[in-house]
């Protein structure tokens, strides 16, 4: 009975450690696949991009004094938080595109090396800070949950909004940029600042499920994705 028991724990621990690998593989790997065959590799860009990552956790620590002493009240439990909590927390979230315009003024190279460069960096920094415990702790319990695979396409989901977001800053910095296109481009990284709280409103008025929030969250990030791209196209055919 204890040899069965132990087959048994070494079953358990090696699916469960299967499932984290999974999910850690489905979060991870599009950023190494970008940096890999985007041809950052081939630039040197490497600790580029960990200086990007850098400056994330220094505009984190920047956010985190701002909401401790602006607004104090919002540390309550995440699923009580309410609606114009979460819409200040975005307000603050600005600050985010505020260091990444930083990080594209400090780095050196063309235009797209500098976006991915950015991207990358500031994207694998948040993957690190935000999604690394979560699964150890979580993918490796014993229950099966379908919300870490819906983590690791939520941080697919969110490479493209970052880089969608990083393309739109570096346009904005453009001084040949046709002045009728600000507004969109402002209008697009106001957008894409405040979608969690765009979707946390769409799925309390909906009564939205995790996959169907997920789906939104996909073709928002490609309908932006394709209009960034486009204003990019535009601007380097000029």
């Amino acid at each position: 009975a204890r040899r069965i028991s132990n087959i048994t724990w070494l079953t358990d621990t090696s699916m469960t450690l299967l499932h984290f690998i999974n999910c850690m593989a489905l979060a991870y790997a599009p950023y190494f696949i970008t940096y890999r065959f985007s041809g950052l590799s081939e630039y040197s860009a490497f600790w580029r991009c960990v200086k990007a990552g850098g400056a994330y956790f220094v505009t984190q620590l920047c956010k985190m004094l701002v909401l401790a002493t602006f607004f104090p009240v919002m540390e309550v439990d995440e699923d009580n938080i309410t609606m114009t909590a979460e819409s200040a927390h975005c307000m603050v979230d600005l600050i985010d595109l505020l260091g990444i315009y930083i990080v594209l003024t400090k780095v050196m190279g063309r235009g797209e090396m500098k976006v991915l460069t950015a991207a990358i960096g500031w994207g694998t920094a948040e993957l690190l800070a935000t999604r690394v415990l979560p699964l150890w702790f979580g993918a490796r319990g014993v229950e099966f949950n379908w919300k870490y695979i819906q983590s690791g396409l939520d941080s697919n989901i969110s490479l493209v909004f970052l880089i969608t977001a990083t393309s739109l800053l570096w346009l904005w910095n453009r001084n040949d940029l046709n002045r009728s296109l600000l507004p969109l481009i402002a209008l697009m990284l106001v957008a894409i600042t405040y979608k969690p709280f765009l979707f946390r409103l769409l799925r309390a008025s909906l009564g939205l499920g995790p996959w169907m929030v997920l789906l939104a969250k996909a073709l928002m990030a490609c309908g932006m994705g394709l209009v960034a791209l486009q204003l990019y196209a535009g601007m380097i055919a000029v």
